[in-house]
């Protein structure tokens, strides 16, 4: 893949900064001089954020394509993953960066700008800041989850008279800074007026329909009370309550998601995972096909061993005469470095066999299944056509959704906690998202694109390895919540984390990964940077840093990656 990083203009924030002398007055003139945004509307900025936090394709490349995807056993890598894949973080948490210097950057400029403008105007944009605050706690989650403290209420506000060294909020104060957003923003919204000035098409999520934003305040305070919940019990209980009782997504309709073009992640460039060759991994791709989820086809290309393919690649001497097509089309690699560089498996990564299909085009007789490129990049041109031509449908970017929002559900009702109907939230969770993948199956326009049918969509629940069984009710649920993060890594990871789920016992079994015998453990965290003396905010980064090390389970330091942070307690 070609590397190419885009300008970006930071903000006060981060703690760990260089620059050169002829940056280093431009940074401090547009950083400490609010003049330079007044020339901006929130409407603007806004619109500046919902795309800064999607155009991040060293985030895809190597957050997700190259560390948790793999971690999760969602694909692995063309030949198989190497012995040291659970150890190497090189270039992970891009989020962080983007945090502070793309997302809550922009969406403080959003927040300013109304407390600065007339009291009449300021009046009529209280939804806009209450929208704004619910997409910087949207951030604001993602980005402590995996690395803990952070500068938050004290950060971004250089250019408006704050500090330049902001202290970093605890994992735990955090946590009740975004609840007690959310639930003021919700109020906001629940109280608007029609003299509300809205975001209109400014917001590329909503349109500005404040009800709509409040179900999604209301999904992403269950996303943050699910991570609470080993810490504080009562307080998962409280917010799970309160939340049944509001206004819930009733819809992938109502999914909060970035919907772009094909030239958002066109062909070519970080963005593309063709060029790697990514293989479905055989733990999702076996269960996924025995339990005949019509997902598999959103997920995983087919390999290349139809009739026809077999029958042109015999007849070009590329194969044995004698070669047995398989009703089995959908294979999945290896995730354990052992069993993939075993003898006896290399028969599945033999990808040097080309015979010339019906098309007329040189193609590898592939084993194994491919991702299927353009659920991640749409701009991708068909390769086994010819004269292809590049793919012109749309990518999806999935944030808060409802099959996530009733596999909480189910999974609380479950475990107790609240006294909703398990089964029938499960089984509704189940079938929405076969649906939502069918539909940014059809947006992307993936390669044999079939349209889902109601029967398949039965057929698959009923199965005897999905369909609800109260005695290993939570392990369906996780194992079902882990296919449906498939566009969503960081959330799969995170149900790990939380549930220990889906593992080597699970409906859905986890591969054990060895390497040279050993078993490989799963990471918890990316490396956290230990503070520069010389920095500007030292003495706070360093207190962030020992207050978490004050807790047994941070591990051995900062660069222990199966150390544990706050929110995921043992």
């Amino acid at each position: 893949m070609k590397h190419t990083r885009k300008l970006l203009v930071a903000a006060a924030a981060m703690s760990v900064m260089t620059f050169s002398s002829c940056d280093k007055q431009d940074y401090i003139d547009f950083n400490t001089n609010p003049n330079t945004i007044y020339n901006l509307t929130p409407e603007q900025q806004f619109t500046n954020s919902c795309i800064a936090m999607f155009d991040a394709d060293f985030e895809y490349y190597y957050d997700y394509y190259r560390i948790m995807m793999p971690w999760m056993q969602y694909f692995t890598p063309a030949n198989g993953n190497s012995k040291t894949y659970m150890q190497d973080v090189g270039n992970f948490n891009q989020r962080r960066g983007y945090f502070y210097l793309r997302v809550g950057n922009n969406l403080t400029d959003v927040l300013q700008i109304i407390n600065r403008a007339p009291e009449e105007e300021k009046a009529n944009r209280r939804s806009q800041a209450a929208i704004a605050k619910i997409l910087l706690t949207y951030y604001g989650l993602y980005t402590t989850e995996t690395n803990g403290n952070l500068p938050y209420t004290e950060a971004w506000q250089a250019r408006y008279g704050g500090t330049l060294t902001p202290k970093y909020d605890t994992q735990e104060e955090l946590f009740s800074t975004f609840d007690a957003d959310l639930k003021a923003s919700i109020a906001t919204l629940k109280a608007n007026t029609s003299e509300q000035i809205s975001f209109g098409t400014a917001d590329l999520y909503y349109s500005g329909d404040a009800a709509k934003w409040v179900k999604a305040a209301n999904a992403l305070r269950l996303r943050l009370a699910m991570r609470w919940g080993k810490r504080n019990p009562a307080k998962l209980q409280e917010i799970a309550n309160e939340v049944i009782a509001g206004d819930l997504f009733t819809a992938n309709s109502d999914n909060l998601e970035f919907v772009s073009s094909s030239n958002h992640a066109g062909a070519g460039g970080n963005w593309d995972p063709s060029p790697a060759l990514f293989k479905g991994s055989k733990a999702l791709v076996d269960f996924m096909y025995n339990s005949n989820d019509p997902r598999i086809r959103i997920f995983f290309q087919k390999n290349a061993y139809s009739q026809q393919n077999v029958d042109l690649a015999k007849a070009q001497g590329i194969i044995p005469a004698s070669t047995i097509v398989s009703a089995k089309q959908y294979v999945g690699g290896f995730a354990s470095p052992d069993a993939a560089a075993d003898a006896a498996n290399a028969r599945f990564y033999n990808n040097t066999r080309n015979f010339v299909n019906g098309n007329g085009v040189q193609q590898a007789l592939d084993t194994l299944s491919r991702i299927q490129y353009r659920l991640f990049c749409p701009g991708i041109s068909n390769p086994y056509v010819s004269n292809p031509t590049p793919g012109t449908g749309q990518i999806t970017f999935p944030m808060l959704t409802y099959s996530e929002q009733l596999f909480y559900r189910a999974e609380l009702a479950a475990r107790g906690i609240t006294t909703e109907n398990a089964e029938q939230l499960y089984e509704m969770a189940v079938k929405a998202s076969m649906r939502y993948y069918d539909l940014m199956g059809s947006r992307a326009q993936v390669f044999d694109y079939v349209a889902l049918t109601d029967t398949e969509v039965d057929a698959a629940y009923n199965n005897v390895n999905v369909k609800y069984d109260a005695s290993k009710a939570l392990d369906l649920i996780a194992s079902q919540s882990y296919i449906h993060f498939f566009k969503q890594a960081n959330e799969g990871w995170a149900l790990y984390k939380r549930t220990g789920m889906p593992n080597t016992t699970t409906t859905l079994a986890f591969e054990q990964i060895l390497a040279d015998g050993v078993v490989q453990k799963m990471p918890r965290r990316p490396l956290i940077n230990l503070p520069n003396n010389t920095d500007l905010n030292f003495n706070n980064a360093k207190a962030g840093l020992d207050q978490m090390a004050s807790d047994p389970e941070f591990g051995a330091g900062p660069g222990d990656i199966y150390g544990r942070i706050w929110w995921d307690k043992q």
